[in-house]
């Protein structure tokens, strides 16, 4: 075997020094008289195929292995037999299999068997030092309490460096650090070896990836076996040669220089970008050739059009687009009418090539081949061969080409599965969004919006509309989606109407074609509803139909959801309203029971005729009934006025009204023990309002009544009456009691107050408040306070809507 030497340049002894190092595992011979020598700051790569023995060579540095035979110093010290811990040593190591604790965070595994007790003391800080490090090697991991089982592969890899290198070892060894991750995540990886060797850590370095060893290494060692077969200097030396050292082949085989090419194709292509690749099959095919014009074309019905092409004249590249497939005879058309290989070996000569004699000429080719291939698809593609000397190719030469164009066929074919999935993935991603948007939080009206917004984006349609009709009505547009600025056109409004009027069974799709080689899909829902799209150049593909279709189910699932939503809330409504109306007739028929009882009990031991009442009994049992009769008036009338602010038909009789004659008049008329506990405030720059004076003396009666008794003894309230600007009154009532339960519903909602008086009433007084001082344009809010409730009556000073009682005018 060839042994290439490298001038190695020494800057002092070497940091590590290997010497006849062999290993066995019975009778396979893992390593066979090894030398090594790495100086301090060197990188030196590993290179070998799988078996060569790299991964036994690292174990025998870091004392991974006992039984071995041969020498092994790390700064000019020899390793022992049992040495310490390859890191006690300063040695780095990064795994194949990387060794990490899954069941660990981040932190623990990079600071396992380094920990501090003043790290482990604190928790903040073991995290804190370990964001330090991962952020000096700019990795980029955030959160160091992450479990690591939850890392991906590139965080893994990266994760299990900075472990190596914390702190700096005085060598580190590294084991396919990049052979798992993406072209972008090797990057990273490689900015970091360049920076442990710009400050000066020793390296070595085993990777499979040679390009790799070329742009890191100082010198590459090639194991064979087990035997250090050769050393390349990259700087001197080609990838192939070592390709070729690796596989035991002669450095300067034309065959191995052909397999090297194609190996070197096949990782390039699988890490290319698509639309790339046939550009590099071209270049590489070129390349093994020695030909520097080169072209690929597909048959598409009776024309072929050039997908790639590499080193063509702007004017033939031009003149090769696209080619009529019968109307020359040339290479190209031959080859792909007779699906056999057509050459050309003069060109000058030729008179099919007549009408492209000075192109050709001026591009320099004298002869021209054309290979045919077949896709998987069924397609046919034409790989032509342009050279500047005239004759035809050799037998090698074309099976090189069709070895080529099998490439070709596969990278084609793997663009269209790509473009096939993309349009899927695209379909599934805009059914996801339109399922995601009408399921959301929202109403389902701005849902459909949304949604048919984002769907219109996915096909491409010019409009899509989304019409229905109510039964006896006209037809109606329920949701729109056009690009901004674009009115709804009254043609798709039609075709949906004619849709609903159709026989058509629900889900059926109508395929209809418009002016100037437009198209429009309609799709039927339901026998009231109709989606409708339309594209106005263009016909509408296959994907897009599906789409449409797809999203009109969803659509048509979210209706149906809004109506069993609805119904559903209906139903809820009518049982609550049931069960308040159940429980206000309980309270109506206790609260008129109570004054009935005692009029009638009072009126009866007056009425007996074998019992004589004094006149002072007389007279309380008569003051009873009179009290009670009151009370039951008064609840006669709350029910009156709760039925008139019901219908709409409360009566207001409206006057210029000073507010704190008002407020006087409504305490007047509560108990002594009730009006003693009301303060009442008002500013001086009160103005007069326009309103009802008896209904506001109701309206604050029932405010300061409830405040009193619906509150324990003691509890003391504040009237306050100031201007809220020049055209507003505000009038609050306040109390320090335990206050009423918070609520979303209305003031004037029926429930049973926190503390209920023996007093307490049916619960229509809020109600009645609330309903009259609506009718006076105003509004009533309820405020918690901590402890007590406050009540917020906000008048306007003059409202147009309330106009004099003709009788009163």
């Amino acid at each position: 075997m060839v042994t290439s030497a490298v001038d190695t340049v020494q800057s002092g002894p070497a940091v590590l020094r290997v010497r006849g190092l062999s290993v066995s595992y019975g009778r396979l011979a893992a390593l066979q008289g090894v030398d090594l020598d790495v100086y301090p700051g060197e990188v030196v790569g590993i290179a070998g195929d799988n078996g060569a023995g790299k991964s036994t060579l690292l174990r025998c540095i870091c004392g991974d292995l006992g039984e071995v035979s041969g020498e092994v110093w790390l700064d000019g010290e020899p390793l022992t037999s049992r040495p310490p811990p390859g890191s006690a040593r300063g040695i780095g190591v990064v795994w194949q299999d990387l060794v990490l604790s899954d069941n660990l965070d981040v932190a623990s595994n990079l600071m396992l068997g380094k920990e501090r007790r003043t790290l482990l003391m604190s928790e903040s800080r073991f995290h804190a030092r370990a964001r330090a490090v991962l952020d000096d090697l700019g990795i980029p991991i955030a959160d160091s309490t992450r479990p690591a089982w939850t890392l991906t592969a590139a965080e893994r890899q990266l994760l299990a460096v900075a472990q190596a290198v914390s702190p700096r070892p005085r060598l580190l060894l590294l084991d396919e650090p990049t052979a798992v991750l993406s072209r972008a995540d090797s990057a990273h990886v490689e900015l970091l070896i360049r920076r442990f060797r710009d400050e000066g850590t020793t390296i070595l370095l085993i990777s499979h990836d040679v390009d790799q060893l070329f742009r890191l290494t100082r010198r590459v060692v090639v194991l064979r076996h087990g035997r250090v077969v050769a050393q390349v200097d990259p700087a001197r030396s080609h990838p192939d040669e070592l390709l070729a050292l690796m596989a035991g082949h002669d450095v300067q085989s034309a065959p191995r220089r052909q397999l090297s090419r194609l190996h070197g194709l096949a990782g390039h292509l699988s890490s290319a970008d698509p639309s790339a690749g046939l550009t590099l099959i071209l270049s590489t095919l070129g390349a093994a050739l020695g030909a520097q014009q080169l072209s690929l074309h597909l048959l598409d019905e009776a024309t072929l059009r050039c997908v790639g092409s590499v080193g063509l004249t702007p004017a033939l590249e031009d003149a090769w687009r696209s080619l009529p497939l019968y109307v020359t005879n040339g290479p190209l058309s031959r080859a792909a009418v007779e699906s056999a290989v057509a050459v050309e070996p003069d060109v000058r000569a030729s008179e099919a090539l007549g009408p492209y004699a000075r192109l050709l000429d001026e591009a320099g080719i004298a002869s021209w081949w054309a290979v045919p291939f077949s896709l998987g698809s069924g397609a046919t593609g034409v790989v032509s061969i342009y050279r500047s000397d005239t004759g035809s190719p050799a037998t090698d030469e074309l099976d090189l080409v069709n070895l080529y164009a099998g490439y070709a066929a596969a990278a084609l074919e793997r663009e269209r599965l790509l473009a096939e999935l993309t349009a899927r993935n695209k379909v599934l991603e805009t059914i996801r969004a339109v399922l995601q948007t009408l399921a959301g939080p929202g109403s389902l009206a701005d849902g459909i919006g949304t949604a048919l917004q984002t769907l219109r984006e996915a096909v491409g349609a010019d409009e899509i509309g989304l019409f229905g009709r109510a039964a006896g009505e006209r037809t109606s547009r329920r949701a729109h989606a056009a690009p901004p600025g674009v009115a709804h056109s009254v043609r798709l409004a039609s075709a949906a109407d004619a849709a609903l009027d159709a026989a058509d069974a629900d889900g059926q799709v109508r395929v209809q074609v418009v002016a100037h080689g437009g198209s429009r899909l309609v799709v039927r829902l339901s026998d009231s509803t109709v989606l409708a799209a339309e594209w106005r150049t263009r016909l509408a593909s296959a994907d897009e139909r599906v789409l449409i279709e797809d999203a009109a189910h969803s659509i048509l699932l979210a209706l149906e959801r809004e109506r069993s939503e609805l119904a559903r809330r209906e139903t809820t409504a009518l049982r609550r309203s049931q069960e308040m109306q159940r429980q206000f007739l309980a309270r109506l028929s206790h609260e008129l029971r109570t004054p009935l009882t005692a009029i009638r009990g009072y009126a009866s031991s007056l009425m007996q005729t074998d019992v004589t009442w004094d006149e002072a009994s007389q007279s309380r049992f008569l003051s009873r009934i009179s009290s009670e009769s009151a009370r039951l008036r008064t609840l006669v009338d709350d029910l009156l006025d709760f039925s008139r602010i019901e219908s709409g038909v409360l009566r207001i009789r409206p006057d210029w009204v000073d507010l704190s004659l008002v407020i006087d008049a409504a305490r007047s008329c509560l108990s002594p023990q009730a009006a003693d506990a009301i303060e009442i405030h008002c500013a001086a720059d009160v103005p007069a309002v326009w309103a009802d004076h008896d209904r506001l003396e109701q309206v604050m009666m029932n405010l300061m009544d409830n405040a009193v008794r619906h509150n324990p003894p003691g509890t003391t309230v504040r009237i306050d009456v100031r201007a809220d600007g020049p055209d507003h009154v505000v009038i609050g009532v306040v109390d320090d009691g335990v206050g009423m339960p918070s609520r979303d519903e209305k003031v004037g909602a029926m429930q049973p107050p926190l503390w209920r008086g023996a007093t307490a009433g049916a619960g229509l007084g809020l109600s009645i408040t609330r309903g009259i001082v609506e009718a006076h344009q105003g509004t009533l809010r309820q405020e918690p306070l901590n402890p007590g409730t406050r009540f917020l009556v906000r008048l306007p000073v003059e409202s147009d809507a309330l106009t004099m009682e003709p009788d009163d005018a």
